[in-house]
């Protein structure tokens, strides 16, 4: 049995609270995405930075239009993506904007090193990804950024989540 939609029909829209309360359920991992260029850098926490493909290695990571990364990310023409492990909650606390550690001071968190790009590399992340820009795209009130990783470097550990608008830790299931 075959059911055919009319082509007038106007399937319901959902709000945005809706749609961000729905995901909010989802486990993601927690990064904080950098940026450089001379002496001026730009971080934030993000949960929105997934693979795109193996070969070549490219990613992808979401950032609201109006956060200063996105024009320092422009005139630099790289990023790095630094993976926290399940210690990094101050770190991320801190790039999320949610303490009281001014824009300017956040770097002042942790211990910070570069690789190939020169993008800000976080020493004792879980893994971190160096990142040249392939393209980015507007979508929304977000600009996806497309990077192609040049450089990686990884540690052990449990990594960092963020679930249900709150950070979370792996709890390893036995099989």
């Amino acid at each position: 049995m075959t059911i055919r939609v009319p082509d007038n029909f106007e399937r319901p829209g959902i709000t945005a609270s809706a749609f961000t309360s729905a995901l909010s359920q989802a486990a993601n991992g927690v990064s904080v995405v950098t940026t450089a260029l001379d002496d001026l850098k730009a971080g934030l926490t993000v949960s929105s930075m997934c693979s795109v493909c193996a070969d070549p290695a490219l990613l992808l990571v979401c950032v609201n239009l109006e956060n200063e990364f996105c024009t320092l990310a422009d005139r630099s023409g790289h990023f790095a993506v630094n993976i926290l492990s399940s210690h990094g909650v101050e770190l991320a606390t801190v790039f999320a904007g949610l303490s009281d550690s001014p824009v300017q001071s956040r770097f002042d968190t942790g211990h910070w090193t570069r690789l190939t790009t020169g993008s800000p590399i976080l020493s004792n992340a879980l893994v971190a990804l160096d990142c040249k820009i392939d393209s980015s795209q507007v979508k929304g009130t977000h600009r996806v950024f497309f990077g192609k990783v040049v450089d990686v470097r990884t540690t052990s550990g449990e990594p960092l989540l963020y679930t249900d608008r709150r950070f979370a830790v792996v709890e390893p299931v036995p099989l």
